[in-house]
């Protein structure tokens, strides 16, 4: 079974952007299932250089979308959200904002955050075209650069890390010198887990602050 990779897409658009967006939704979204759930078929969507074949699903949705697979779960004029096999859908996002653009004829700009639902690797990515140019710039950690920052803020080694003594749920006084929360008690995973929404919020990997 393939890591999910959860992302989420924040688009920057204007008011016929976001009914270009809302089309596009809607051309792919189907009800599916006796609950009537909701799921969107980017495949079908008329955004990429070639059109899917279900006879090269796997190559295809490696080369367009990113992923073997994608599940998007939440669709509306401003954001797009779910989780895809193995990698973040950043080829997806690209020609998403491309084709924003270039229908339009504006600037377009768009951020995913996304993260590995085991945590071995947490980004983001960002796009935009100006001028017809496509421009990306990511970020990218992985899991040790977290870990190594929660054993600084409770003063411990990789030994302890690694020994059946260490427990993400158990809490731990943060002993770290000029630490913000020095002598409160947090959990690893807790600890982590702010690590990476601060991460997300300034796109910088630092010590909570």
């Amino acid at each position: 079974m393939a890591n999910h990779v959860y992302f989420n897409i924040e688009l920057s658009l204007d008011a016929g952007q976001t009914e270009l967006v809302q089309k596009l939704s809607n051309s792919c979204k189907q009800n599916q299932g006796e609950m009537g759930w909701l799921v969107w078929e980017v495949e079908n969507l008329p955004i990429y250089d070639t059109e899917y074949t279900e006879e090269d699903w796997y190559s295809w949705g490696c080369e367009n979308i990113g992923a073997k697979w994608i599940s998007v779960e939440h669709w509306d004029e401003y954001s797009i959200s779910g989780h895809s096999a193995w990698s973040p859908v950043i080829p997806f996002m690209e020609k998403l904002v491309s084709h924003i653009a270039e229908q339009s004829g504006k600037h377009c700009h768009a951020q995913m955050t996304y993260e590995d639902e085991f945590r071995n690797f947490v980004g983001i990515h960002e796009c935009w075209v100006d001028r017809g140019v496509l421009e990306c710039d990511n970020v990218e950690y992985e899991g040790d650069d977290f870990n190594h920052l929660m054993l600084e803020a409770f003063g411990k080694t990789e030994d302890w890390f690694q020994s059946d003594d260490f427990d993400w749920w158990e809490v731990y006084p943060i002993t770290q010198e000029g630490h913000k929360y020095k002598g409160e008690e947090w959990e690893p995973q807790q600890y982590v887990d702010e690590l990476v929404y601060q991460l997300f919020e300034t796109k910088e990997l630092n010590h909570l602050k």
